[in-house]
Protein backbone atom coordinates (compact mmCIF):
# COMPACT_ATOMS: atom_id res chain seq x y z
CA UNK A 1 0.00 0.00 0.00
CA UNK A 2 1.24 3.58 -0.78
CA UNK A 3 1.94 6.17 1.69
CA UNK A 4 -0.29 7.83 2.75
CA UNK A 5 0.02 11.96 3.42
CA UNK A 6 -1.92 14.43 4.57
CA UNK A 7 -3.08 17.59 2.67
CA UNK A 8 -1.07 19.98 4.28
CA UNK A 9 2.26 17.86 3.35
CA UNK A 10 0.56 17.45 0.05
CA UNK A 11 0.16 21.25 -0.64
CA UNK A 12 3.38 22.14 1.28
CA UNK A 13 5.78 19.93 -1.33
CA UNK A 14 3.68 21.15 -4.11
CA UNK A 15 4.69 24.79 -3.17
CA UNK A 16 8.57 23.69 -2.61
CA UNK A 17 8.27 22.06 -6.41
CA UNK A 18 6.88 25.43 -7.28
CA UNK A 19 9.63 27.43 -5.58
CA UNK A 20 12.22 25.16 -7.40
CA UNK A 21 11.40 25.96 -10.96
CA UNK A 22 13.55 28.86 -12.34
CA UNK A 23 11.27 29.06 -14.96
CA UNK A 24 8.34 30.01 -12.63
CA UNK A 25 10.72 31.81 -10.06
CA UNK A 26 10.77 34.70 -12.62
CA UNK A 27 8.21 34.49 -15.22
CA UNK A 28 6.61 37.27 -17.51
CA UNK A 29 3.03 36.12 -18.90
CA UNK A 30 1.00 38.38 -21.40
CA UNK A 31 -2.80 38.32 -20.83
CA UNK A 32 -5.61 40.22 -20.36
CA UNK A 33 -6.80 41.28 -16.81
CA UNK A 34 -10.02 40.69 -15.82
CA UNK A 35 -12.31 40.26 -12.23
CA UNK A 36 -9.83 43.11 -10.96
CA UNK A 37 -10.11 43.89 -7.61
CA UNK A 38 -8.02 46.72 -5.52
CA UNK A 39 -8.08 45.89 -2.12
CA UNK A 40 -8.62 48.48 0.69
CA UNK A 41 -5.16 47.46 2.41
CA UNK A 42 -3.48 48.31 -0.99
CA UNK A 43 -3.03 44.69 -2.87
CA UNK A 44 -4.28 43.90 -5.92
CA UNK A 45 -6.00 40.94 -7.25
CA UNK A 46 -6.91 40.26 -10.68
CA UNK A 47 -7.18 37.32 -12.85
CA UNK A 48 -5.21 37.11 -15.98
CA UNK A 49 -6.79 35.25 -19.24
CA UNK A 50 -6.11 34.33 -22.83
CA UNK A 51 -8.16 32.91 -25.52
CA UNK A 52 -8.16 29.69 -23.64
CA UNK A 53 -7.31 29.51 -20.28
CA UNK A 54 -6.91 31.50 -17.05
CA UNK A 55 -4.34 32.49 -13.88
CA UNK A 56 -5.07 33.96 -10.90
CA UNK A 57 -3.14 36.79 -9.69
CA UNK A 58 -2.10 38.65 -6.04
CA UNK A 59 0.08 42.17 -6.22
CA UNK A 60 0.86 42.77 -2.86
CA UNK A 61 1.28 46.65 -2.02
CA UNK A 62 4.79 47.16 -2.19
CA UNK A 63 4.87 46.57 -5.58
CA UNK A 64 1.21 48.02 -6.37
CA UNK A 65 2.58 51.20 -5.02
CA UNK A 66 5.29 51.69 -7.63
CA UNK A 67 2.90 51.04 -10.25
CA UNK A 68 3.04 53.63 -13.28
CA UNK A 69 -0.45 53.54 -14.40
CA UNK A 70 -4.27 52.21 -12.68
CA UNK A 71 -5.12 48.74 -14.41
CA UNK A 72 -8.58 47.72 -14.95
CA UNK A 73 -10.16 45.23 -16.20
CA UNK A 74 -9.74 44.71 -20.26
CA UNK A 75 -6.45 45.82 -20.08
CA UNK A 76 -4.28 44.09 -22.11
CA UNK A 77 -0.80 43.46 -20.07
CA UNK A 78 2.28 41.95 -19.67
CA UNK A 79 3.30 40.98 -15.87
CA UNK A 80 6.51 40.08 -14.38
CA UNK A 81 6.90 37.71 -11.18
CA UNK A 82 7.09 34.11 -9.79
CA UNK A 83 4.13 31.52 -9.67
CA UNK A 84 3.52 29.43 -6.61
CA UNK A 85 1.35 27.78 -4.65
CA UNK A 86 -0.81 28.89 -1.58
CA UNK A 87 -0.21 26.30 0.86
CA UNK A 88 -3.52 26.78 2.38
CA UNK A 89 -6.11 26.69 -0.16
CA UNK A 90 -4.10 24.30 -2.49
CA UNK A 91 -4.11 26.74 -5.42
CA UNK A 92 -1.38 28.55 -7.50
CA UNK A 93 -0.97 31.61 -8.26
CA UNK A 94 1.42 34.31 -10.05
CA UNK A 95 2.62 36.98 -7.43
CA UNK A 96 3.36 39.98 -9.77
CA UNK A 97 6.01 42.36 -9.21
CA UNK A 98 5.59 44.30 -12.37
CA UNK A 99 3.28 45.02 -14.74
CA UNK A 100 3.17 47.01 -18.27
CA UNK A 101 0.43 47.63 -20.95
CA UNK A 102 0.80 45.27 -23.87
CA UNK A 103 2.25 47.07 -26.78
CA UNK A 104 2.94 50.04 -24.82
CA UNK A 105 4.93 49.37 -21.95
CA UNK A 106 8.02 51.30 -21.84
CA UNK A 107 6.60 54.14 -24.12
CA UNK A 108 3.81 54.32 -21.57
CA UNK A 109 5.97 54.11 -18.57
CA UNK A 110 7.91 57.15 -19.85
CA UNK A 111 5.17 58.94 -20.34
CA UNK A 112 3.47 58.52 -16.84
CA UNK A 113 6.89 59.39 -15.28
CA UNK A 114 6.99 63.18 -17.84
CA UNK A 115 3.06 63.15 -16.87
CA UNK A 116 4.13 63.07 -12.91
CA UNK A 117 7.72 65.15 -13.39
CA UNK A 118 5.73 68.10 -14.96
CA UNK A 119 2.55 67.72 -12.29
CA UNK A 120 4.30 68.20 -9.21
CA UNK A 121 6.54 71.24 -10.78
CA UNK A 122 2.89 72.83 -11.35
CA UNK A 123 2.95 72.99 -15.22
CA UNK A 124 -0.84 71.82 -15.30
CA UNK A 125 -1.82 74.11 -12.33
CA UNK A 126 -5.47 75.86 -13.47
CA UNK A 127 -3.69 79.14 -12.38
CA UNK A 128 -1.31 79.31 -14.87
CA UNK A 129 -4.02 78.56 -17.40
CA UNK A 130 -4.32 81.64 -19.92
CA UNK A 131 -7.79 82.66 -21.03
CA UNK A 132 -8.82 82.25 -25.15
CA UNK A 133 -10.13 85.49 -26.44
CA UNK A 134 -13.31 85.90 -27.21
CA UNK A 135 -13.72 86.70 -31.09
CA UNK A 136 -9.92 86.38 -31.70
CA UNK A 137 -9.29 88.26 -34.79
CA UNK A 138 -6.11 86.38 -36.36
CA UNK A 139 -5.17 82.16 -35.22
CA UNK A 140 -2.57 80.26 -35.87
CA UNK A 141 -3.02 76.35 -36.20
CA UNK A 142 -0.19 74.03 -36.22
CA UNK A 143 -1.18 70.81 -37.90
CA UNK A 144 -0.09 69.01 -40.98
CA UNK A 145 -0.40 71.38 -44.21
CA UNK A 146 -2.51 67.89 -45.83
CA UNK A 147 -4.92 65.51 -44.68
CA UNK A 148 -8.53 65.89 -42.80
CA UNK A 149 -7.31 68.30 -39.53
CA UNK A 150 -6.63 71.40 -41.83
CA UNK A 151 -10.30 71.12 -44.02
CA UNK A 152 -11.90 70.27 -40.92
CA UNK A 153 -10.83 73.50 -39.16
CA UNK A 154 -11.24 75.56 -41.50
CA UNK A 155 -15.18 74.12 -42.75
CA UNK A 156 -16.15 74.80 -39.38
CA UNK A 157 -14.56 78.03 -38.50
CA UNK A 158 -15.80 79.82 -41.39
CA UNK A 159 -18.97 78.02 -40.86
CA UNK A 160 -19.44 79.54 -37.62
CA UNK A 161 -17.73 82.65 -38.40
CA UNK A 162 -17.33 83.92 -41.86
CA UNK A 163 -14.78 86.75 -41.42
CA UNK A 164 -11.79 83.95 -39.95
CA UNK A 165 -7.95 85.01 -40.24
CA UNK A 166 -6.24 81.78 -40.27
CA UNK A 167 -2.63 81.21 -40.31
CA UNK A 168 -1.42 77.64 -40.97
CA UNK A 169 1.90 76.35 -39.31
CA UNK A 170 2.88 72.92 -41.62
CA UNK A 171 4.16 70.49 -38.69
CA UNK A 172 4.74 67.18 -38.60
CA UNK A 173 2.23 65.20 -36.24
CA UNK A 174 3.62 61.97 -36.13
CA UNK A 175 7.41 60.58 -36.07
CA UNK A 176 10.65 61.72 -34.46
CA UNK A 177 10.10 65.35 -35.63
CA UNK A 178 6.87 66.17 -34.27
CA UNK A 179 8.08 67.76 -31.53
CA UNK A 180 10.67 69.86 -32.71
CA UNK A 181 8.05 70.51 -35.47
CA UNK A 182 5.53 72.10 -33.41
CA UNK A 183 8.15 74.20 -30.92
CA UNK A 184 9.22 75.77 -34.17
CA UNK A 185 5.64 76.91 -35.23
CA UNK A 186 5.15 77.65 -31.49
CA UNK A 187 8.24 79.90 -31.50
CA UNK A 188 7.19 81.61 -34.91
CA UNK A 189 3.94 82.42 -33.88
CA UNK A 190 4.65 84.37 -30.66
CA UNK A 191 7.62 86.10 -32.59
CA UNK A 192 5.71 87.16 -35.61
CA UNK A 193 5.14 91.19 -35.30
CA UNK A 194 1.76 91.07 -36.19
CA UNK A 195 0.99 87.87 -33.27
CA UNK A 196 -1.81 85.84 -33.29
CA UNK A 197 -4.72 85.95 -30.70
CA UNK A 198 -4.46 81.80 -30.23
CA UNK A 199 -3.01 79.00 -31.43
CA UNK A 200 -4.36 75.59 -32.09
CA UNK A 201 -2.32 72.57 -32.16
CA UNK A 202 -4.45 70.09 -33.79
CA UNK A 203 -3.47 66.08 -35.13
CA UNK A 204 -6.09 63.75 -35.88
CA UNK A 205 -6.52 60.23 -33.69
CA UNK A 206 -3.81 57.31 -33.56
CA UNK A 207 -2.57 54.86 -31.86
CA UNK A 208 -0.48 55.75 -28.25
CA UNK A 209 2.83 55.52 -30.44
CA UNK A 210 1.67 57.66 -33.29
CA UNK A 211 0.64 60.13 -30.63
CA UNK A 212 3.55 59.88 -28.41
CA UNK A 213 5.52 62.82 -30.19
CA UNK A 214 2.70 65.39 -28.51
CA UNK A 215 4.57 63.53 -25.03
CA UNK A 216 7.48 65.23 -25.58
CA UNK A 217 9.42 67.29 -22.42
CA UNK A 218 10.62 70.08 -24.07
CA UNK A 219 7.34 70.95 -26.36
CA UNK A 220 5.56 70.60 -22.79
CA UNK A 221 8.15 73.64 -21.89
CA UNK A 222 7.58 75.10 -25.03
CA UNK A 223 3.58 75.34 -24.78
CA UNK A 224 4.08 76.20 -21.11
CA UNK A 225 6.20 79.85 -21.84
CA UNK A 226 4.40 80.84 -24.55
CA UNK A 227 2.92 84.28 -24.47
CA UNK A 228 -0.03 83.28 -26.59
CA UNK A 229 -2.46 81.07 -25.61
CA UNK A 230 -2.73 78.03 -26.51
CA UNK A 231 -5.43 74.99 -27.69
CA UNK A 232 -4.98 71.12 -27.82
CA UNK A 233 -6.55 69.29 -30.15
CA UNK A 234 -4.47 66.28 -30.03
CA UNK A 235 -5.84 62.87 -31.59
CA UNK A 236 -9.75 61.69 -30.15
CA UNK A 237 -11.76 62.45 -26.95
CA UNK A 238 -10.68 59.78 -25.34
CA UNK A 239 -6.74 60.45 -26.38
CA UNK A 240 -4.59 62.24 -23.80
CA UNK A 241 -0.78 63.46 -24.22
CA UNK A 242 1.29 65.78 -22.19
CA UNK A 243 0.75 68.59 -24.51
CA UNK A 244 -3.00 68.32 -23.40
CA UNK A 245 -2.37 68.65 -19.65
CA UNK A 246 -0.07 71.45 -20.35
CA UNK A 247 -1.99 73.92 -23.06
CA UNK A 248 -4.22 76.49 -21.70
CA UNK A 249 -7.33 74.41 -22.98
CA UNK A 250 -8.19 71.14 -24.28
CA UNK A 251 -10.68 70.45 -27.20
CA UNK A 252 -11.68 66.65 -27.66
CA UNK A 253 -11.01 66.63 -31.07
CA UNK A 254 -10.01 69.49 -33.85
CA UNK A 255 -13.22 70.07 -34.77
CA UNK A 256 -14.39 71.28 -31.29
CA UNK A 257 -11.18 72.93 -31.47
CA UNK A 258 -12.62 75.30 -34.19
CA UNK A 259 -15.84 75.65 -32.51
CA UNK A 260 -14.25 76.83 -28.99
CA UNK A 261 -12.25 79.68 -31.02
CA UNK A 262 -14.79 80.96 -32.76
CA UNK A 263 -18.30 81.42 -31.28
CA UNK A 264 -21.46 80.98 -33.77
CA UNK A 265 -22.01 84.34 -35.76
CA UNK A 266 -25.89 83.25 -35.92
CA UNK A 267 -25.45 82.43 -31.94
CA UNK A 268 -23.94 86.30 -31.42
CA UNK A 269 -26.55 87.98 -33.64
CA UNK A 270 -29.40 86.38 -31.78
CA UNK A 271 -28.01 87.10 -28.36
CA UNK A 272 -27.35 90.36 -29.01
CA UNK A 273 -30.81 90.98 -30.42
CA UNK A 274 -32.07 89.24 -27.40
CA UNK A 275 -29.98 91.57 -25.46
CA UNK A 276 -31.43 94.51 -27.20
CA UNK A 277 -35.24 93.18 -26.71
CA UNK A 278 -33.96 92.76 -22.65
CA UNK A 279 -32.93 96.46 -22.73
CA UNK A 280 -35.80 97.91 -24.40
CA UNK A 281 -38.11 96.09 -22.09
CA UNK A 282 -35.96 97.31 -19.37
CA UNK A 283 -36.19 101.06 -20.37
CA UNK A 284 -39.75 101.19 -20.81
CA UNK A 285 -40.11 99.46 -17.29
CA UNK A 286 -37.92 102.46 -16.20
CA UNK A 287 -39.92 105.12 -17.84
CA UNK A 288 -43.01 103.95 -16.75
CA UNK A 289 -41.90 103.73 -13.05
CA UNK A 290 -40.42 107.56 -13.62
CA UNK A 291 -43.19 108.66 -14.51
CA UNK A 292 -45.77 106.82 -11.66
CA UNK A 293 -43.05 108.70 -9.38
CA UNK A 294 -43.70 112.25 -11.18
CA UNK A 295 -47.35 111.67 -10.89
CA UNK A 296 -46.85 110.88 -6.96
CA UNK A 297 -45.15 113.65 -6.82
CA UNK A 298 -47.28 116.42 -8.46
CA UNK A 299 -50.01 114.98 -6.48
CA UNK A 300 -47.65 115.35 -3.14
CA UNK A 301 -47.25 119.26 -4.48
CA UNK A 302 -50.65 119.66 -4.91
CA UNK A 303 -51.80 118.31 -1.08
CA UNK A 304 -48.98 120.95 -0.08
CA UNK A 305 -50.13 124.59 -0.98
CA UNK A 306 -50.56 127.11 2.02
CA UNK A 307 -54.41 126.70 1.90
CA UNK A 308 -54.58 123.06 1.94
CA UNK A 309 -51.74 123.29 4.57
CA UNK A 310 -53.48 125.32 6.89
CA UNK A 311 -56.72 123.27 6.67
CA UNK A 312 -54.71 120.21 7.63
CA UNK A 313 -53.27 122.46 10.97
CA UNK A 314 -56.53 123.46 11.58
CA UNK A 315 -58.17 119.69 11.50
CA UNK A 316 -54.96 118.97 13.79
CA UNK A 317 -55.55 121.42 16.52
CA UNK A 318 -59.83 120.45 16.34
CA UNK A 319 -58.64 116.85 16.65
CA UNK A 320 -56.34 118.26 19.24
CA UNK A 321 -59.24 120.33 20.87
CA UNK A 322 -62.03 117.45 20.99
CA UNK A 323 -59.35 115.05 22.46
CA UNK A 324 -58.25 117.41 25.33
CA UNK A 325 -62.05 118.18 26.09
CA UNK A 326 -62.63 114.91 26.57
CA UNK A 327 -59.44 114.47 28.78
CA UNK A 328 -60.80 117.43 31.11
CA UNK A 329 -64.02 115.96 31.01
CA UNK A 330 -63.15 112.64 32.06
CA UNK A 331 -61.02 113.46 34.70
CA UNK A 332 -63.77 115.67 36.24
CA UNK A 333 -66.17 113.29 36.04
CA UNK A 334 -63.69 111.16 38.11
CA UNK A 335 -62.88 113.88 40.75
CA UNK A 336 -66.56 114.08 41.03
CA UNK A 337 -67.30 110.92 42.09
CA UNK A 338 -64.35 110.81 44.35
CA UNK A 339 -65.26 113.89 46.16
CA UNK A 340 -68.91 112.51 46.57
CA UNK A 341 -67.83 109.71 48.16
CA UNK A 342 -65.04 111.67 50.38
CA UNK A 343 -68.23 113.62 51.36
CA UNK A 344 -70.52 111.19 52.16
CA UNK A 345 -67.70 108.88 54.33
CA UNK A 346 -67.38 112.19 55.80
CA UNK A 347 -71.17 112.59 56.75
CA UNK A 348 -70.64 108.84 58.22
CA UNK A 349 -68.42 109.91 60.80
CA UNK A 350 -70.02 113.49 61.80
CA UNK A 351 -71.32 113.41 65.38
CA UNK A 352 -74.16 115.47 64.54
CA UNK A 353 -75.40 112.08 62.94
CA UNK A 354 -74.08 110.49 66.61
CA UNK A 355 -76.80 113.16 68.06
CA UNK A 356 -79.17 112.56 65.80
CA UNK A 357 -79.27 108.86 67.06
CA UNK A 358 -80.26 109.62 70.33
CA UNK A 359 -77.15 110.48 71.90
CA UNK A 360 -75.51 114.05 73.39
CA UNK A 361 -72.13 115.53 74.10
CA UNK A 362 -72.29 116.68 77.96
CA UNK A 363 -69.21 119.40 78.40
CA UNK A 364 -67.83 121.28 81.92
CA UNK A 365 -69.39 125.49 80.85
CA UNK A 366 -66.03 127.30 82.20
CA UNK A 367 -63.58 124.79 80.44
CA UNK A 368 -66.00 123.44 77.61
CA UNK A 369 -63.79 120.04 78.63
CA UNK A 370 -65.94 116.90 77.63
CA UNK A 371 -67.20 115.28 80.49
CA UNK A 372 -66.22 111.24 80.04
CA UNK A 373 -66.62 110.12 83.42
CA UNK A 374 -68.74 111.12 86.66
CA UNK A 375 -65.37 111.75 88.50
CA UNK A 376 -64.96 114.71 85.78
CA UNK A 377 -67.46 117.04 87.21
CA UNK A 378 -68.71 118.53 91.18
CA UNK A 379 -71.63 119.63 93.14
CA UNK A 380 -72.87 122.42 91.67
CA UNK A 381 -70.77 122.76 88.76
CA UNK A 382 -72.53 123.82 85.56
CA UNK A 383 -72.36 121.20 82.98
CA UNK A 384 -73.97 122.14 78.88
CA UNK A 385 -75.96 119.55 77.31
CA UNK A 386 -75.62 119.20 73.49
CA UNK A 387 -78.36 117.24 71.46
CA UNK A 388 -78.87 117.24 68.12
CA UNK A 389 -81.80 120.21 68.17
CA UNK A 390 -80.59 122.40 70.92
CA UNK A 391 -78.54 122.76 73.72
CA UNK A 392 -79.67 122.65 77.98
CA UNK A 393 -77.62 124.55 80.60
CA UNK A 394 -77.88 122.21 84.17
CA UNK A 395 -75.94 121.99 87.56
CA UNK A 396 -75.02 118.98 89.10
CA UNK A 397 -76.32 118.54 92.76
Amino acid sequence: MNKVYSVSNVNKYIKMMFDKDPLLIDIAIKGEITNFKAHYTGHLYFTLKDNASTIKCVMFKGYASLNKFAPKDGDSVIITGSISSFERDGVYQVYVKTISLDGQGDLYLKYEELKEKLKNEGLFNPEYKKKIPFLPRRVGVITSKTGAVIRDIINVSTRRYNNVNLLIYPAAVQGVNTAETVINGIEVFNNMENKVDVIIIARGGGSFEDLFGFNDENLARTIFKSKIPIVSAVGHETDFTICDFVSDLRAPTPSAAAELVYPSKLELISNINNLKLRLNRAIQVTLDKRKQSLKNITADRLQKTPQSIIQKYTMIVDSNIKTMENIIKNRYNNLMKEYTKNIALLDSYSPLKTLARGYSVVTLTKTNKIIKSKEDVSKDDVINIKLSDGQIEASVI
